[in-house]
């Protein structure tokens, strides 16, 4: 009997069988530079899920980022924010600032497919190991450049650091998030970094694709402020188009309405209805269908009026707050249509965490570390039937992996790692 749908593609995707399936980018040597830069590292680490062998080149005393999270939860004294998303790589030290470190790492560029660095634009290059003194040991090498304000133009000053902040608010991110007449609300994660990360990552599988019929590789320029303007959907476009600048709306939304958060008996909950027989939909499940039909509220463009914004969801409000999430997600699973209502709580991490579908699809894995303890640990967020990404070991010590690396590109012995450790151009102890 063939399998339905959901049964088939649940076996097809099925997070058990990840290991018994190839890696895509399994032929890839990566070289990970981020060094104190987020979106750098992530890049890095989205790389590394897809199967690339990655090398996290840092200096003796280990990557600044190795510091960041709260200070009162640090397993072996390692920030949770490094921690949660340093894996599958190689931890390396190397001091470039010195002529053994910098040969080797040149060494390791002659191998590699991509660099990804986060210095400040300009340091690596008077090193002598920017893009353009690599290119002539490896002109198949794809040069990933994360920073915080690009590589050239008028802002580009050498800043040494990225700061999501500034990236929220240069993008134009925070003028539109918030209440209005109130001061702007930050994105709660450090969301610059992972959009960035995002689109350097699809960079630089696009510079690889390219080298497959060019022979050549090429540099790629991401900064985080950049990365967000493209989640601004039409909001450029709206100024360009009308002259309008668009503000915080909280609550409501310019374009489509009911489209907004309730609170609920039980904390807060989204909800969205907003074509004619979607917003129908929620009217028969508030058993209020005379709504549908209020001049206010009767057509697409009625509902978006700010006014009329204002009364709908006080409307809506009025009777969510007798219900919990729960109840009325209930109603809208059991209403028959026609029209779709779309509805969910808004999770704090406990109730996420308690979700059997997250569980069930391999959103998170609890690992048990030798060296850091119990993890719980967010997984990829790609599922794929023929090469699926993958965990293969959590984060590693600054220097970890020395040894392994030193002796296999370049065939160091013991007495050779010895005396780069005297020479302080890698960590000054072995870590077993």
């Amino acid at each position: 009997m063939r399998p339905s749908w959901a049964e088939w593609i649940r076996a097809a995707e099925d997070p058990a069988r990840v290991a018994d399936k190839p890696e895509a980018l399994d032929d890839l040597l990566v070289l990970d530079l981020s060094h104190g830069h987020y979106g750098a590292l992530l890049t890095a680490t989205y790389l590394a899920e897809l199967g690339a062998e990655v090398i996290k080149v840092e200096p003796p005393g280990g990557d600044p980022a190795r510091e960041w999270g709260p200070a009162d939860a640090r397993p072996q004294g390692e920030g949770l924010a490094f921690l949660a998303e340093a894996r599958n790589r190689y931890h390396v030290t190397l001091d470039v600032t010195r002529r053994d470190g910098r040969r080797l790492l040149k060494g390791l560029a002659a191998r590699a497919d991509i660099l990804i660095e986060g210095f400040a634009p300009g340091y690596l290059d008077r090193l002598g190991l920017g893009y353009r003194q690599l290119v002539p040991l490896n002109p198949r090498l794809v040069y990933v450049a994360c920073s915080a304000d690009g590589h050239w133009g008028p802002r580009a000053k050498g800043q040494p650091a990225e700061y999501d902040l500034i990236d929220q608010a240069l993008s134009g991110l925070l003028h539109i998030t918030g209440n209005p007449d109130e001061p702007p609300v930050k994105v709660g994660s450090w969301i610059s970094a992972y959009a960035q990360a995002a689109w350097a990552t699809v960079g630089a599988l696009a510079a690889i694709h390219w080298r497959e019929r060019s022979g050549r590789g090429q540099m790629v320029d991401v900064t985080g402020a950049e990365a967000l303007m493209r989640y601004l959907e039409y909001t450029v476009l709206l100024y360009h188009a009308s002259g309008e600048i668009r503000g915080r709306t909280g609550l409501y939304e310019l374009a489509v309405f009911p489209y907004t958060f309730l609170r609920v008996k039980d904390g807060w909950a989204f909800i969205a209805g907003y074509t004619d027989p979607n917003f129908g939909a929620i009217c028969r499940i508030m058993g209020r269908p005379e709504l549908a039909r209020d001049p206010r509220f009767d057509t697409t463009l009625e509902r978006t009026e700010p006014a009329n914004e204002v009364a709908l969801r006080d409307e809506i409000q009025r009777w969510a707050i007798d219900y919990t999430a729960d109840e009325i997600l209930a109603k809208v699973l059991a209403d028959p249509g026609p029209g779709v209502v779309v509805f969910g709580p808004m999770n704090p991490p406990s109730r996420t965490l308690g979700e059997a579908h997250w569980w069930e699809r391999g959103c998170f894995k609890r690992v048990a570390d030798a060296i850091y303890g119990d993890l719980l640990l967010h997984m990829p967020a790609w599922r794929m039937t023929r090469t699926p990404p993958r965990l293969k070991w959590p984060c590693r010590p600054a220097g970890y992996h020395d040894a392994h690396v030193l002796q296999r590109y370049f065939g160091l012995g013991p007495g050779q790692l010895a005396e780069l450790r005297r020479k302080r151009v890698i960590r000054d102890e072995e870590i077993r």
